[in-house]
């Protein structure tokens, strides 16, 4: 599934090439990803307006109408949007197509449909808004912030970073990342977590999503940018997609495990194995 890191790829694109912007026709080619919606709703709501804004908000894609409306886009596990020539050949699995004035197309893609396309009015958008935690790259997720967060609670600390009411727009991923980068396992319950872990992982969660927004996010099999590339970042994870590959801090075997229900890639040496501190 696409990550704050990719999504947040595809706002800057989307800003550069598509703010102001007139949709001069809409082609809804599959219905699956609205959520039982009527197409006709969506098609009256988007035609004739112009793009005012490219948002982000955790994993979902915003884009502000001269309506007042707003366009959720959220990618799921496969979901692509491509900005296409209305010339170049069909797109497998299309489902939306956004036909601009001048000419050009987006083009949203999905094999397996899990994604979502919504239209919101300003207060839906608000109460998405509420529903998420603070941006991690944001100034309200702050070190106090993620410590006070860890310290009521006595879930896995991956749990804790995955749940994205705490904190909007971390998967997989770059939880894996965060946590190796910090030297702490995955399982570790929250509030046994010193101060200065809290920090490093704060510090952690910073880093390695900067570094992946740089490198145009990840991608492993399905994810490709608004012009149809692979993001780089694939070639500078540590641990991530690495079971049996040698830590590239200590030598060790990195190895699979599973904790709050995902596959979590660790170092056994750099991140120990937290059974003595669980309570």
């Amino acid at each position: 599934m696409a990550e704050l890191p990719e999504v947040e790829t595809m706002r800057a694109d989307l800003e550069r090439e598509v703010m102001g912007c007139r949709i001069g026709h809409v082609v809804v080619a599959q219905t699956r990803m609205l959520g039982g919606r009527a197409a006709s709703e969506l098609v009256e709501r988007l035609t004739g307006q112009t793009i005012m804004g490219v948002r982000r908000r955790g994993k979902f894609l915003l884009l502000d109408l001269s309506s007042g409306d707003t366009l959720l886009l959220h990618r799921g596990m496969t979901g692509n949007l491509f900005l296409r020539d209305p010339h170049a050949p069909p797109d497998r699995h299309l489902h939306l197509v956004l036909a601009l004035a001048d000419g050009r197309e987006l083009r949203l893609c999905d094999h397996r449909g899990f994604g979502a396309v919504r239209m919101l009015a300003p207060a839906e958008v608000a109460a998405l808004d509420a529903r998420l935690g603070p941006e991690p790259l944001g100034r309200d997720f702050t070190p106090a912030y993620l410590a006070g967060q860890l310290a009521r609670r006595k879930t896995p600390v991956k749990a804790l970073l995955l749940n994205q009411r705490v904190v909007a727009g971390l998967g997989n991923i770059y939880t894996d990342e965060a946590l190796w980068a910090a030297r702490i396992h995955p399982a570790r319950r929250c509030h046994t977590l010193h101060p200065c872990e809290a920090a490093a992982l704060h510090a952690a969660v910073v880093q390695v999503l900067t570094e992946a927004i740089a490198h145009r996010g990840t991608t492993f099999s399905d994810y490709r940018d608004l012009y149809g590339r692979p993001g780089g970042n694939a070639a500078f994870l540590r641990v991530f997609h690495r079971a049996g590959q040698p830590c590239p801090r200590c030598g060790e075997a990195i190895r699979l495990i599973r904790v709050a229900g995902r596959g979590s890639s660790i170092c056994p040496r750099c991140q120990p194995d937290p059974a003595n501190s669980r309570a």
